[in-house]
């Protein structure tokens, strides 16, 4: 009896671990399912054109993209040439911001890259333009700001540097680094 005993114990110990594999390989499956499901959007949106008005009925803020893909669990959006238009809580001239990708983050903080234009609506700006390689634009304090070397093109001037911090709302500007300025004649 301790033959067939022996080996009933082995043909056990065989299907428990057969049957324990079996376990730890759905397990790994159900994780892969998961994660290439975060990983994939929550919904597209082609051609995208949104607006957005503070409590007062103002406009804000508007977003024209090619295409945006919102990820609700990283609560971020990703957007293909967004095109931002910004407009300052005094009325003061709005501004256009342009890039090739765009990120927004928790609605809270927008990162645009890859040649990165902001032009002034109104003509006759001290400032009309600058151009970066990155920006970065928080959404609650009106500000812009960015690390990167900036190009600013104002009304008879453009000047170059790196470091840029801008406050919308009381158009205060700072360059961390200035490197030249070309002035033209008038």
């Amino acid at each position: 009896m301790t033959r067939l005993h022996a080996i009933s114990t082995v043909i056990f110990v065989v299907a428990l671990g057969v049957y324990g594999y079996m376990q730890w390989q759905n397990a790994n499956m159900l994780d892969a399912l998961m994660a290439s499901d975060e990983e994939k959007p929550e919904f597209i949106a082609n051609d995208l054109q949104t607006s957005k008005f503070d409590q007062d009925g103002n406009l804000s803020h508007t977003i024209y993209a090619e295409q945006m893909s919102h990820y609700s669990g990283a609560a971020e959006t990703i957007f293909k040439h967004p095109s931002y238009t910004l407009y300052p809580n005094d009325g003061t001239s709005a501004w256009n911001i342009s890039a090739n990708e765009g990120k927004l983050i928790a609605n809270k903080e927008l990162i645009l890259e890859r040649r990165v234009r902001a032009v002034a609506e109104q003509t006759d700006n001290f400032i009309s333009e600058i151009h970066s390689k990155a920006l970065q634009l928080d959404l609650i304090e009106n500000t812009i700001r960015t690390d990167q070397t900036i190009m600013i093109k104002g009304r008879d001037f453009t000047m170059y540097g790196s470091g840029l911090f801008v406050d919308i709302d009381t158009t205060k500007m700072t360059i961390n680094e200035h490197v030249q300025t070309i002035y033209k004649n008038p």
